[in-house]
Parts: C-alpha cells; sequence; structure tokens
C-alpha cells in the first residue's frame, strides 16, 4: 500500500516538474522576445524583429522633427548644378526649439553630427572691403564657408556675391534689412525673406535653402514662416563677439576655447563696431590654423 501510494505520488512530482520547466521556458522566450511563439520558417520572432529594427533619427534640422523632405533639401529656384547649401552640413544644425531670449541674444544650434568637422559662418554681408579679404583667406587655405547675406547688402554689392558663390561657399537668407524678425507679423516676415531671395536667385541663379534670423532672435511666426518655405533656421554655438570689436587675439582664444566637433562658429563679413572688422580679418588665420591643426575640418 505504501510503496504504491509512493510511486502514483512520485509520478505526481514528475509531471509536475515537467510542467513547471516548459512554463519556465516559456516565460524566459516571452520575455526575450515579447512572443511565445516563432514565425514559421524559421523567421525570427515578432519580438525580435522589432527589437532590431533601427529607430528613426530625426535631425535636428527638421522644423517638424522628421527628416528633411527632398525638396527641402534643395532650393526650389535653383538652376544648373545645386549650389554648396543644398548638401550643407548645417541642415542637421538647425535650432527651431529654443524660445526667443534677449532681441541680442543667439539661438543656440545643436551640434550637427558631423564628428571633427566644424562650420565657419560670416554675416551682414557681402560689403566691398571685408567680404573679399575674408574671401582672399579662406582661398588660400583652402576653406569652405556660409554667407549669411542680408538683402541690402546684396543690391549693393551683387559682384562679391557672384564670388562668394562661384568660389563654392554657401549662402544663407539673413533677412533684407537686418530686421529684428521676432518682431514682425507674418507678412512682414515673409516678405523680409521673399525679396531677399529674388535678389540673390537674380544674382547668382538660386535662392538659399538655408536661413539665418538676425541676432539669433526667433518667435512663433519665424518658426512658422521658415517651416513653410520648408527652410531650416540656423544658430550657432561659438560666438567670438568680433562684432562687438573684440581683439583678434581674444577672438582666438574664444574659439579655441569654444570650438568642438559639429562647432559653429559666428563671425561677420560687414558691419562691426564703428563699421570695423579688422579684428575678424586679423583672427581668421589663426582660426583656421587652430582648427587644422587640431583635426577639424572647416567646411560649409
Amino acid at each position: 500500500m505504501l510503496t504504491r501510494f509512493l510511486t502514483d505520488r512520485g509520478k505526481h512530482w514528475i509531471a509536475g516538474a515537467a510542467f513547471c520547466g516548459m512554463a519556465g521556458m516559456a516565460w524566459l522566450s516571452f520575455a526575450l522576445t515579447e512572443s511565445m511563439f516563432s514565425l514559421p520558417g524559421g523567421s525570427a520572432p515578432i519580438g525580435a524583429r522589432d527589437a532590431i529594427r533601427e529607430p528613426a533619427i530625426s535631425p535636428a534640422g527638421s522644423l517638424n522633427g522628421s527628416a528633411p523632405s527632398s525638396a527641402a533639401l534643395s532650393p526650389s529656384h535653383s538652376v544648373g548644378t545645386e549650389p554648396p547649401e543644398a548638401r550643407h552640413a548645417l541642415y542637421a544644425a538647425a535650432d527651431t526649439s529654443t524660445a526667443a531670449g534677449p532681441v541680442l541674444g543667439p539661438v543656440q544650434a545643436s551640434p550637427p553630427a558631423f564628428a571633427g568637422k566644424v562650420a565657419l559662418t560670416f554675416d551682414d554681408g557681402p560689403d566691398g572691403k571685408y567680404t573679399p579679404a575674408i574671401l582672399d583667406i579662406l582661398r588660400e587655405n583652402d576653406v569652405k564657408a556660409t554667407f549669411f547675406v542680408v538683402g541690402t547688402q546684396v543690391s549693393k554689392f551683387p559682384e562679391v556675391l557672384k564670388r562668394i558663390h562661384e568660389e563654392g561657399h554657401a549662402i544663407g537668407n539673413h533677412s533684407w534689412d537686418h530686421a529684428d524678425l521676432s518682431k514682425l507679423s507674418s507678412a512682414r516676415i515673409r516678405a523680409e525673406l521673399t525679396k531677399t531671395d529674388e535678389w540673390i536667385e537674380k544674382t547668382v541663379g538660386f535662392s538659399p535653402s538655408l536661413i539665418r534670423a538676425p541676432y539669433g532672435a526667433v518667435s512663433a511666426l519665424v518658426k512658422k514662416e521658415a517651416e513653410r518655405s520648408e527652410r531650416p533656421l540656423i544658430g550657432w554655438n561659438v560666438d567670438p563677439r568680433d562684432w562687438a570689436g573684440t581683439d583678434s587675439e581674444e577672438i582666438v582664444r574664444n574659439v579655441k576655447s569654444h570650438t568642438k566637433p559639429g562647432g559653429i562658429i559666428l563671425l561677420h563679413s560687414f558691419g562691426g563696431k564703428q563699421g570695423k572688422l579688422d579684428n575678424t580679418v586679423e583672427a581668421l588665420p589663426a582660426i583656421i590654423a587652430f582648427l587644422k591643426e587640431n583635426g577639424y575640418q572647416p567646411r560649409n
């Protein structure tokens, strides 16, 4: 009697252990793949297939959080070959999430995802003195840059803008007369950008695909107008304040201290304190030398 009881009891224990083992394996499979079953034909489990799918990465250059469309990556009025800004590294650096602070406060851009590369940018030109001097230095050092130009200056110095384009530099829209766009209506913002686009296109054959707001002052309306035109707003993250009359040595020290891979350096090719930018011209060769010596690749 006792032998039969123990035998029957042993069978129950064996069956229970087997059941627990199967349940444990099923739980482990679910924990790893979110599915207890594999697809027919040897395919990976549904959960595992989803897990290895690469997430969609939205470039910071997109105004709506998604990758820029093909239309956004090329100027709408381009003629001939694709201009430099259509392949611009600064697309990955646009910042449309930072609310405008003080009028003179810059829009801090997220660095572009180009390891080892930095962007040299020059605002407010062109002119007949400093822009050509800057272009000479860039040509001598085989360096490309981005010039965010003001429409009124383009109308005065179209030949200098042509040189900027012919020498392979990128061109961006910096408004018609350097107005604080964050204080304007949608109609005025659009007029500032459109009139500048028209002059640039008339001069070099295409309208620019980059926008930089004067003073870095951005409002919801400015962002909306930029999005309407399918163009990113470009800020900066290195400002040596050349426009304020900072001496050339301090400009270089500032660039050395703050430049990191993916940096956007803000300089000027017109304007400056009392209309002078000799400090920028003096500092530029040392800036370029520093960038090259430290493995950075200045690019437009």
